[in-house]
């Protein structure tokens, strides 16, 4: 029984870690340039985000990403909008409702 506890925590640990690296903080924040690409932006987030527009950053119109914030996760977000598939501008805050 030993084994599966410590897998569990192991398990737990990882998704922890992952968690961390595809999230917004000050350091990735200010690494973020206009005109980026999306996969430029998706290797300094650590991760895709989670597409919160009609339209995916590939479709070449407006669209919207968003990642969990390090402060608070789950409360704070970061939303990343791409105009002809390049960084056009992000907002960081509390989401809404909270």
């Amino acid at each position: 029984m030993k084994p599966i506890v410590f897998f569990i925590v192991a398990t737990g640990l990882l998704a922890a870690g992952h968690a961390e690296a595809c999230s917004a903080n000050a350091d990735k924040l200010q690494a973020l340039r206009r005109g980026m690409t999306y996969e430029q932006t998706i290797e300094v987030m650590g991760c895709d985000g989670t597409t919160v527009s009609l339209a995916s950053p590939a479709s070449g119109e407006y669209a919207t990403v968003e990642w969990n914030g390090s402060e608070l996760p789950g409360l704070t977000r970061t939303q990343i909008d791409f105009q002809n598939g390049r960084l056009l501008s992000f907002t960081t805050g509390r989401r809404a409702g909270l």
